[in-house]
């Protein structure tokens, strides 16, 4: 599968992004786009020395961003 096939498979499943700053954002993925922008709810960001943590409702992931995403779909 292509990764954008991948991600709309993953819709509304949780979900780790990791950054190429380092930070991670533990969400369900609400949506996405063709430039791989993601939209998460219910997330949990935490730093990238991960001494620092925080819970936004919601937030917006831009792709250029984007070093690595985990999901819990099974293939």
């Amino acid at each position: 599968m292509l990764p954008l096939a991948l991600l709309h498979a993953a819709q509304a499943k949780p979900m780790l992004v990791e950054l190429k700053n380092g930070e991670t954002f533990n969400g369900h993925l609400i949506g996405c786009d063709n430039f791989m922008n993601l939209t998460l709810k219910e997330v949990y960001q935490t730093s990238a020395d991960g001494e620092q943590f925080w819970k936004l409702p919601e937030c917006y992931v831009r792709g250029n961003n984007v070093r690595l995403v985990l999901s819990s779909i099974p293939f």
